[in-house]
């Protein structure tokens, strides 16, 4: 299991957050406010995604 952190402007979440579940296996997401207010930082605990083969 490995922890993504992002910072990333508060209208880019919801964009940010579907892009990580699309490419790892998401299981926790937590959202804090950044110094800069109109940012947010993420914390999200992910594991691989599975790849196909063939």
């Amino acid at each position: 299991m490995i922890q993504i952190r992002v910072i990333c402007d508060v209208n880019d979440v919801p964009l940010v957050v579907a892009d990580l579940c699309r490419l790892w296996r998401v299981h926790d997401v937590k959202e804090f406010p950044a110094r800069d207010s109109g940012q947010r930082r993420l914390y999200v605990t992910a594991t691989r995604r599975a790849t196909s083969t063939g």
